[in-house]
């Protein structure tokens, strides 16, 4: 037993390393989006599908990648997302123009889908029940990090021509990421049914959330009454039925249909997307607001989330242990998460003023959802896994990423359109008013047509953190009804107070 323990952590610490690097890339890239435009002279709309392109391989293909991982080995997978990610990141750093970077920033983005679920399904495969939710506090932590180091990273490195390092710095922590996983990852797969991939499954599944991501993706700019918009979401629900016809009559489906049975797994699922659209949709929307309308600089940007993330890498182990002990109170816990983010979006509605200033404007909310985000981040996600078998870690890890990514994705669209609309509806009382500086949260003007201005986009930015508390609101109804199949299951997520203080004392 002793013999085994120090792998156990060691498998740990190698799949968080990875996880690590996919944290720090995102945040860092949202921060260089402008000098990535101004390096190639490309337009926004253009330089934002270095994003998009991205968003769309990290929403449609990690449910069929983790599955995938379930019957061929979740370390296999995870080294080939490594190798991808990492030659994918080398090649970003190297591109000649626009149209490259995208096309090297899609294929990061299959790299990351393919790691994505192994790195939680690796840990619930090498930590025993009892320890789930401490495994995933401690995980949860470690990826904290990344929300820390992104935004400070890229403030630094966002220098000019230098955006090209946010690359480059991916390529030595993948190859580090790499050597961890060989050394200290073992293998584990469904060998009973190694090889048995609905092939079609993945197909329709995956075709049918590209057309459907897509379209929520293109909503954020064009709207939701757009002709391809209207179509690309239709197309990809067809696509989907289909994928459901296919499922119900191959004899090995790819996704097991009686999961849409098991409550906790689906409305753990849908509790996450609606927080994903309301935290993560909302995230940009944040960072223009600092930026452009009270003018921080990228670096003071980075540092003004830097209380809440690092309380949250703070917090997170500790509420993963927490998860661990609630037994059937768990959905107690994730509608406090839920409840502590939805009252930091509530300030902001009910104080935020032109007048405000970060001490009292923005950092009260930080310091809310600081500790709102782990509470439910890691009762949620031990929800979701204990309402699986381990044999199917894959699957739940792939699915939860899913819902995650493609809630952030319906976020940004809903949110983005929330504010034009707002901004149609007041920039012609404003004379002279840019729509264009408007939209990108700048107060341009003078005088008394600077001050409207200014209110009007603070206007603009309550409205959206006001939709993002309905939304939390939508969550916490999901999660509410987590609560009768954790009743039932309050032995196996239950642990004994000795064998947490174990757990403790080893972490």
């Amino acid at each position: 037993m002793d013999k085994r323990t120090p792998s156990k952590w060691l498998t740990l610490l190698a799949a968080c390393f990875g996880l690590l690097m996919l944290y720090i890339d995102l945040f860092i890239v949202n921060v260089a989006l402008p000098a990535i435009g101004q390096s190639f002279r490309a337009p926004l709309g253009t330089t934002s599908w270095t994003i998009s392109g991205y968003v769309l391989m990290i929403g449609i293909l990690p449910m069929g990648m983790g599955r995938l991982g379930d019957l061929w080995g979740q370390r296999l997978m995870y080294l080939a997302g490594l190798a991808i990610f990492s030659s994918a990141s080398l090649a970003c750093g190297l591109a000649p123009n626009i149209t490259t970077l995208i096309l090297f920033r899609i294929i990061q983005g299959i790299g990351a889908a393919i790691m994505t679920p192994g790195t939680l399904s690796i840990i619930v495969r090498a930590f025993p029940a009892h320890q789930h939710g401490l495994a995933i506090g401690i995980y949860g932590g470690i990826s904290g990090l990344g929300l820390i180091a992104g935004p400070v990273l890229g403030g630094l490195l966002v220098q000019g021509d230098s955006w090209r390092w946010i690359f480059f710095v991916n390529v030595p922590i993948g190859l580090i990421a790499i050597l961890m996983a060989m050394l200290f990852v073992p293998e584990s797969r469904e060998t009973n049914k190694a090889g048995a991939i609905d092939w079609p499954g993945l197909l329709f599944l995956s075709t049918g959330l590209l057309f459907l991501l897509f379209g929520i993706t293109r909503a954020g700019d064009a709207g939701w009454t757009d002709g391809a918009v209207v179509a690309s979401c239709l197309l990809g629900g067809m696509v989907l039925v289909v994928f459901v016809i296919t499922e119900r009559r191959v004899r090995q489906p790819l996704i097991d249909l009686s999961l849409l049975r098991n409550l906790p797994f689906v409305m753990g699922c849908l509790s996450f997307f609606f927080f994903s659209a309301a935290l993560f949709g909302s995230q940009p929307y944040w960072s223009l607001f600092m930026q452009n309308t009270w003018g921080y600089s990228p670096l003071q940007g980075g540092l003004a989330f830097l209380p809440a993330t690092g309380l949250i890498a703070l917090f997170t182990p500790f509420t993963g242990v927490l998860a661990q002990r609630a037994g059937s109170r768990l959905y107690l816990f994730i509608l406090l998460g839920l409840l502590l983010t939805g009252v930091s979006f509530l300030y902001v509605v009910l104080a935020l003023s032109p007048q405000s200033n970060y001490l009292n404007g923005l950092l009260p909310p930080f310091l809310a959802r600081a500790c709102g985000i782990p509470l439910f981040t890691s009762c949620a996600t031990l929800a979701i896994v204990s309402a699986l078998s381990s044999k199917q870690a894959g699957l739940s890890a792939g699915t939860l990423g899913m819902a995650r990514n493609i809630g952030t994705a319906f976020g940004v669209a809903v949110l983005s359109q929330i504010y034009l609309f707002h901004m149609n509806a007041a920039l012609p009382a404003v004379p002279g008013a840019s729509k264009a500086a408007a939209e990108r949260f700048t107060a341009a003007g003078q005088g008394a047509s600077h001050i409207f201005l200014a209110g009007i986009i603070v206007d603009g930015f309550k409205l959206i953190s006001l939709i993002c508390l309905i939304l939390c609101c939508g969550a916490m109804v999901c999660a509410f009804f987590i609560r009768p199949r954790l009743r039932a299951k309050s032995a196996d997520l239950t642990v004994a107070p000795e064998a947490c203080s174990l757990s403790a004392s080893k972490g």
